[in-house]
């Protein structure tokens, strides 16, 4: 039988999700966008570390950004310092001649 290109196999599953670490939650002062920017965050995790993840902005505030990012086909959010995050520009979608 010939290879396919491709995954084989099980795929990774969600029980491998170990969270990055972040701050507490903000009880107040809080923006939630009605369209949230696209951003890419810098997640730091507690073996040390780091990783970047393209994702978007839910909220913020003067200091932390909630970011939501897609892993292990989940979206998954954490508090993040602001100072993690920069704006990520969005291509538009292609087009295809008919």
């Amino acid at each position: 039988m010939a290879e396919r290109p491709g995954w084989h196999g099980i795929p990774p599953s969600a029980d491998r999700y170990i969270p990055p670490l972040q701050s507490d939650a903000p009880t107040d002062g809080i923006t939630e966008p009605l369209k949230s920017p696209a951003l890419w965050v810098e997640l730091d995790y507690p073996d040390g570390s780091t990783r970047t993840m393209k994702g978007f902005a839910m909220a913020w505030t003067g200091s932390l950004v909630l970011a939501q990012w897609i892993e292990y086909s989940r979206a998954r959010e954490a508090w993040v310092e602001a100072s993690r995050c920069r704006r990520r520009a969005m291509s538009p979608p292609a087009t295809h001649a008919a």
